[in-house]
């Protein structure tokens, strides 16, 4: 992977608060299939190294086929192996479906409100969070859902 390929980061595609307004993650959205967790930490190390959100718990990287989640790993700018990696299919596909879009095309921006829409659900979850399906027990165990249950979602903010 070459990173002088992806533009510097300047502002996040999505910002995650909590529901005391307080900055609970940062999410980039990648129109780009096939990805790896190598891939992944190299695309979060640059961002860290071009001074975007280093003080977060939660990082959340998402590609239509695959979610990467770092949490907690410091703000140091190396490369850093997500803490969850997740199959995005289950995840998104609902979305896809309910608005007749292919994910293997579909553009950067279709995309972003396709997890923003993902996102927003989860938001705004009633509930106990004890009888998710099992694929989506990350959320719980990783701490995530609890962080940004009740919060906000902020478009393209400013690193």
């Amino acid at each position: 992977m070459n990173l002088e390929d992806y533009p510097l980061l300047l502002r996040a595609d999505l910002v995650l608060y909590d529901r005391h307004g307080q900055l609970a993650a940062v999410a980039e959205i990648k129109n780009k299939l096939g990805t790896s967790r190598q891939w992944a930490a190299l695309l979060r190390r640059n961002i860290l190294a071009h001074g975007g959100f280093r003080s977060v718990n939660f990082f959340l990287l998402v590609t239509p086929d695959r979610l990467y989640l770092w949490k907690e790993v410091g703000e140091e700018s190396i490369p850093v192996e997500p803490t969850y990696e997740v199959d995005a299919h289950p995840l998104l596909e609902p979305y896809f479906t309910n608005a007749g879009i292919d994910p293997t095309n579909i553009s950067g921006r279709a995309f972003e409100l396709v997890v923003a829409a993902w996102l927003a659900d989860l938001i705004r979850s009633e509930g106990s969070f004890d009888n998710l399906p099992g694929e989506d027990s990350w959320l719980v165990e990783s701490g995530f859902l609890a962080a940004v249950k009740n919060g906000r979602i902020e478009y393209e903010v400013p690193a």
